[in-house]
C-alpha cells in the first residue's frame, strides 16, 4: 500500500488565503510574525501499486486526466508520497507549519473513490480517498515549540480575538513542520 498527496492550488491569487492572513495579522496580532499563508485542496490517496514511483505517476495521471481534482484553467498540483510529508524546510529564521483541516461528516471522498473505481485506468489500483483543506504558514519563531504554539492559536476558532482556520466543533485537523 502506498498512500500519496495531492495537493491542488489556484494559479491566481488565493482571496480567501489572503482574506485568512489579513484577520491573522490584524485581528489576531501576528503581524510581525506570519510571513506568508497558503492554501491548498489536499487529496490522499491511498494505492495498491507494484511501488512509489508507479503509484505518483497514477496520480499525476488522475490530476491531469480526470476532471475529479484539477481543473487544468485555473489549478496547479503538486503530488508527493505521504512518507516525504514534514521534510525540513530551510528559510531566513522562518518555520513552517502545515495544518490539515478536515470534515469527518464530509461524503465527497466516498463519492471521488467510487468515480476512481468506476475508471478502468484507475478501478483497482485506489483503495481509500481522504481530503481536507492544507494550510500552509511560514512564521517567525526562535523554537518549534513556538512556532507549534502559534499555530494552534491561529488554527483553533475559539473566540473573535483567537483562531480562524477551523471550527473544533465539526472540524479537525493535524499539524506538522516542514515542507
Amino acid at each position: 500500500m502506498v498512500s500519496v498527496e495531492l495537493m491542488v492550488t489556484l494559479k491566481i491569487p488565493d482571496v480567501t488565503a489572503l482574506t485568512a492572513a489579513n484577520a491573522i495579522r490584524r485581528r489576531l496580532g501576528y503581524a510581525e510574525t506570519l510571513a506568508e499563508l497558503h492554501r491548498a485542496d489536499y487529496y490522499c490517496l491511498e494505492l495498491e501499486t507494484a511501488g512509489a514511483d508507479e503509484a505518483l505517476g497514477l496520480v499525476r495521471d488522475m490530476a491531469e486526466h480526470t476532471n475529479l481534482f484539477v481543473n487544468p484553467n485555473k489549478h496547479a498540483f503538486h503530488v508527493r508520497l505521504l512518507d516525504d510529508r514534514g521534510k525540513p524546510v530551510e528559510g531566513n529564521g522562518n518555520k513552517t507549519v502545515n495544518v490539515l483541516v478536515t470534515d469527518p461528516a464530509d461524503a465527497s471522498p466516498a463519492g471521488i473513490l467510487s468515480s476512481l473505481r468506476g475508471m478502468a485506468a484507475y478501478g483497482d489500483a485506489v483503495t481509500a480517498v481522504r481530503n481536507g483543506v492544507l494550510w500552509t504558514m511560514r512564521l517567525t519563531a526562535d523554537s518549534d515549540e513556538r512556532a507549534l504554539e502559534m499555530t494552534e492559536d491561529i488554527t483553533v476558532t475559539r473566540s473573535q480575538s483567537q483562531g480562524v482556520l477551523l471550527n473544533p466543533h465539526f472540524q479537525k485537523y493535524e499539524v506538522w513542520m516542514g515542507s
